[in-house]
C-alpha cells in the first residue's frame, strides 16, 4: 500500500472538491460493434485470477472483519487522570463516589510470564473498592451496537486479591436510568491467580448505542484483563454481515497481513490463545495499537471458510526480521506435527498441516516507507537468502517477489534471483495527482498496463529464459477522494482493468483489488460498527468473478474513441472481452463503456458456435459517474438483469458508464486452439478498441 500515495490525496484533497468526475469528453457517435469468434481461443484465464487483500489499516481488521466489539479490551491504550484506559468509563458516574479507585497498572498482567514487546510494557486494570454505599460499581464501555435475539458472549480475566463479592454484567442504553436489556451475575472466587469469568447476554432489544457495564458488589482489589464481547451469530470471530459479503465474492485467494504492515509485523505475534497474544504498534498506520484477535490461524480458517486459498506475506528484514523467522513461519504453517513448528501448531488445535502454498518475500522493499526498504541488488540478495531457508523447510511453495512498475527494479531482481522466483508482484495505484485534472485518463490508464505487462513479459523472456515467472498484481486501485473513490467511476476504471488482466494471457495470475474491507480509502467492503455496505468496484469484481469462464476468445471492436492529455489519443469508449465456459456451453461478453454520457447501440456476432435463443445481460450502472453506494443509501449503484433476444447477430444497448456482462448458451464448441499468447512472443489479439 502506497503511503505515499496518501500524502498526495490529502494535498489534493482540496482542489478535488470542486472536481467533478464527467469531465468533459469527446461526444461519442453512439454506435458500435463487437465481433467474437468463440472458436478463437486467444489465451487461457488463471483461476485464481481474482483475489482479495486484507491489511492491518485503521479498521480492515479490527471492527471491520473482526467481530470483537470491545475497544481496548486488554486496557493497554493510555489512562485518564483517574485511571482509567482509553474507552472505558466509571460506572454509575458519580462524580462523588470515593469508593472506587482506578488504577492503569504495569506491574501486573495476563498472562504472567509472557515477555512483552519491547517497545512498551503491558497493563491491566486495578480496581480498589472501599465499601459499599453506592451499590454495585464498576467501569463500562459504551456505543456498542446490539440486536435482539442475538446472544452476546463474553469474558473477562480477574486477578483477585481481597475482592469478597460478585460481579454483574449488563447491556443496557447508555444513558442514566434506563432499563438493562440484559443482565448476569457472576461469583468471582477468592483466588489470588488469574482466572476467566464467561457470560452470555441475549438483549431484549436492539441498540446501536448501548453500552457494557461490568460491576461489583462488595469491597476488595482485584486485578482486570483481556475483556471481550462478541456477537453470537459471528463466523469463526468474523463478522456475520462481512462473512456474507466475502463469500459472495468467491475470492480465489487472501492475501495477509500486508501490505505495508507486512514489513513491521511477526507471526509470531499472531499464535496461541488470543488473550495470550500481545498487542502490538501499527508503526505503518497512524502508531495505532492493534489488537491480539485475528491471527496465523484465525487467518487460515477464514480464508478455507469462504473457498479461498492462503497467500502470506513475509517480513523481509523489516523491524528485525531474519530468515531464520520467515522458515519458522513456514514450519508452523506446513511442518509435520513432529516438526518444531509443527508441533507447536498441533498444540494448539491444528496438528494437520495448513498447506499454505504461496508466500510473499516482503512488500514495495523499493519504498522508503517501509521497514527494511533498500535498493534492488540488496533486495535480491536477501530474496535469496529467505527462498533457501524456507524452502530448505517446504521445496512445495511457491514464492512471489517484490517487482515493481520500475523497470530498472526489475530487471535488477530478475538478472539476480530469476530463476528462483514464481510470481513477480506489482502494484498500481492512479489518482487527482496523475489524472492532472482529466477524468479521461483515468478511464485511458488501464490499457497502459497492458502494454507494460507486454514489456515484463519481452523482460522475462530475456533475463528468465524458458522460465513460468507469471505475474501478481496483488494490489490496484484508483486512489481518489472520497466518496469518489467508492463511486461508480472508479468502478468502470475497475472493469477496464479487468478486461486487461483477462486479456493477459498466462502472464498475468493473480490479482487483488486494495482492500477487501475497510482499510485505505479503496476498501470494496465498507463496514461501520452498525451496517456493511459494498462499493460499486466490488460489483464488477463480483460481476466478473461471477462469469470467470476458462479461455479468453477473440473479440474485436469498433466504434468511437476519446483523446486524453496524458495517456494517448485515439482511446476507444468500449471496451470488451470474450470468454467461454470450461464446459464450453456458456460464452461470456463483458462490455465497459466509458463514455459519460451516451448509451452505445452494439451490434455482436458471434461466430465459431450456434448461439441458442435466450441471453442474459447484467448491468451495473447509476444516474451519473458520481454515484455511490453510501451506508444512508447502500443499493444507490447495484447490478440489474435482464433477459435478451439473441441469435448470431443481435443488438444491446449498452448504457453510459456501464459495466455489462453478457452470458450466450451456445452448442458444440469447435477444438480448442489457441492461436496467440504473450508468452510465445506473438502480438496479443486486439485488446477491444476501435479498428
Amino acid at each position: 500500500m502506497l503511503c505515499s500515495n496518501i500524502l498526495r490525496l490529502r494535498a489534493f484533497a482540496g482542489a478535488a472538491a470542486g472536481l467533478l468526475a464527467a469531465t468533459v469528453y469527446a461526444q461519442p457517435a453512439g454506435t458500435a460493434t463487437v465481433r467474437v469468434e468463440a472458436g478463437r481461443v486467444q489465451n487461457r484465464i488463471s483461476p485464481t485470477l481474482y483475489g482479495h487483500f486484507v491489511e492491518f489499516m485503521f479498521e480492515g481488521v479490527k471492527f471491520g472483519l473482526h467481530a470483537e466489539l470491545l475497544r481496548n479490551r486488554g486496557f493497554e491504550e493510555p489512562a485518564n487522570a483517574v485511571g482509567l484506559p482509553r474507552h472505558w468509563e466509571r460506572e454509575p458516574d458519580e462524580r462523588n463516589d470515593g469508593d472506587i479507585h482506578f488504577r492503569w497498572d504495569d506491574s501486573v498482567s495476563y498472562p504472567l510470564g509472557r515477555k512483552p514487546a519491547p517497545d512498551r510494557p503491558e497493563h491491566s486494570l486495578g480496581l480498589e473498592l472501599r465499601g459499599n454505599a453506592w451499590g454495585p460499581r464498576g467501569l463500562s464501555q459504551a456505543r456498542l451496537p446490539i440486536r435482539q435475539g442475538v446472544e452476546y458472549r463474553g469474558s473477562i480475566w480477574i486477578k483477585n486479591q481481597t475482592f469478597e463479592g460478585q460481579m454483574r454484567v449488563v447491556l443496557e442504553p447508555d444513558r442514566a436510568g434506563g432499563q438493562p436489556y440484559a443482565m448476569t451475575e457472576v461469583p468471582v472466587i477468592a483466588d489470588e491467580s488469574w482466572r476467566q469469568y464467561r457470560f452470555a447476554l441475549a438483549p431484549s432489544q436492539s441498540d446501536p448505542l448501548a453500552k457494557l457495564s461490568v460491576l461489583f458488589n462488595g469491597p476488595g482489589r482485584l486485578w482486570l484483563d483481556q475483556a471481550s464481547l462478541m456477537p453470537g451469530d459471528a463466523v469463526d470471530g468474523i463478522r456475520r454481515d462481512v462473512f456474507e459479503k466475502v463469500t459472495a465474492l468467491r475470492p480465489a485467494f487472501l492475501r495477509w497481513p500486508g501490505g505495508n504492515v507486512a514489513q513491521d509485523y511477526h507471526w509470531s505475534w499472531g499464535i496461541g490463545p488470543r488473550d495470550e497474544r500481545p498487542s502490538w504498534i501499527n508503526l505503518s498506520w497512524a502508531n495505532e495499537l492493534e489488537p491480539r484477535d485475528f491471527g496465523m490461524d484465525e487467518y487460515v480458517r477464514f480464508c478455507r471458510s469462504v473457498g479461498a486459498e492462503p497467500t502470506l506475506v513475509i517480513n523481509v528484514e523489516g523491524r528485525g526480521a531474519t530468515a531464520e523467522e520467515a522458515a519458522a513461519w513456514v514450519e508452523y504453517a506446513n511442518g509435520p506435527p513432529t516438526s518444531t513448528g509443527g508441533a507447536r501448531r498441533a498444540a494448539l488445535g491444528n496438528p494437520a498441516p495448513f498447506g499454505v502454498r504461496r508466500w510473499e518475500l516482503g512488500n514495495e522493499i523499493w519504498g522508503d516507507w517501509v521497514r527494511g526498504h533498500s535498493d534492488a541488488e540488496t533486495y535480491a540478495r536477501n530474496y535469496l537468502r529467505y527462498q533457501a531457508a524456507m524452502q530448505a523447510v517446504d521445496r512445495s511453495i511457491e514464492l512471489i517477489a517484490v517487482g515493481d512498475n520500475d523497470m530498472d527494479w526489475n530487471r535488477t531482481v530478475l538478472k539476480l534471483a530469476g530463476p528462483h522466483i514464481d510470481y513477480l508482484a506489482i502494484h498500481h495505484y492512479y489518482g487527482l495527482r496523475e489524472m492532472q485534472d482529466d477524468a479521461s485518463n483515468l478511464m485511458a490508464r488501464p490499457l497502459f498496463y497492458e502494454r507494460f505487462y507486454r514489456q515484463v513479459a519481452a523482460l522475462l523472456r530475456e533475463l528468465v529464459p524458458g522460465s513460468e515467472v507469471k505475474l501478481a498484481i496483488n494490489e490496484w486501485n484508483t486512489s481518489l477522494p472520497l466518496p469518489r473513490q467508492h463511486s461508480m467511476e472508479s468502478a468502470l476504471y475497475a472493469a477496464r482493468m479487468m478486461n486487461v488482466f483477462e486479456r493477459s494471457g498466462d502472464l498475468v495470475q493473480m490479482t487483488a483489488v486494495s482492500d477487501l474491507v475497510n482499510g485505505w480509502s479503496g476498501g470494496v467492503i465498507q463496514a461501520s460498527r452498525h451496517a456493511v455496505f459494498v462499493t460499486p468496484t466490488y460489483l464488477a469484481i463480483k460481476l466478473y468473478n461471477d462469469h470467470l469462464g476458462a479461455e479468453r476468445v477473440a473479440a474485436e471492436v469498433t466504434g468511437p474513441t476519446f483523446d486524453t492529455s496524458r495517456e494517448g489519443r485515439g482511446i476507444p469508449y468500449l471496451d470488451v472481452v470474450a470468454s467461454r465456459s470450461t464446459d464450453g456451453r456458456q460464452v461470456y461478453v463483458k462490455a465497459v463503456n466509458t463514455s459519460p454520457r451516451q448509451a452505445l447501440r452494439t451490434t455482436i456476432t458471434v461466430t465459431g458456435v450456434a448461439v441458442q435463443p435466450g441471453g442474459t445481460i447484467e448491468t451495473l450502472t447509476a444516474g451519473s459517474l458520481q454515484a455511490a453506494n453510501s451506508f444512508s443509501n447502500p443499493e444507490a449503484v447495484k447490478v440489474t438483469a435482464a433477459a435478451l433476444n439473441v441469435g448470431p447477430s443481435f443488438k444491446v444497448d449498452l448504457p453510459a458508464h456501464s459495466v455489462s456482462v453478457i452470458t450466450l448458451a451456445v452448442g458444440r464448441v469447435p477444438p480448442r486452439r489457441i492461436t496467440n499468447g504473450w508468452r510465445s512472443g506473438q502480438r496479443p489479439g486486439l485488446v477491444g478498441g476501435a479498428r
